[in-house]
């Protein structure tokens, strides 16, 4: 996740909720632009419901959990990293070596 000013860049592979104006989407990621008090990203995760709340607050975006200003964080440590890692093979493996 990338947030630059007003704008947050997030894959679209994640689960979210948001509120605020669209300003560039690709086939992999969305950039979305704070507009005003309104505008919000949640990001959920399949596990534990909203892994993370970000507001956009005086003309920037913050971290709703701390209050404070957000900036680029790795989605690894809210659990959303590559979850294709938990492949049926992984699990063969795992049960081989009992």
């Amino acid at each position: 996740m990338k947030i630059e000013d007003k704008k947050v860049t997030f894959p679209k592979t994640i689960t979210v909720k948001y509120s605020g104006k669209i300003v560039e989407e690709t086939a992999t990621e969305l950039t979305l632009e704070g507009e005003d008090e309104e505008s919000f990203l949640k990001i959920y995760t399949p596990f534990r419901g909203v892994a993370k709340l970000l507001l956009f607050e005086n003309n920037q975006w913050v971290d709703a959990e701390t209050s404070t200003a957000a900036s680029n964080f790795d989605l690894s440590s809210l659990g959303l990293g590559d979850l294709s890692a938990l492949s049926a093979g992984d699990e063969d493996e795992s049960s081989e070596s009992k």
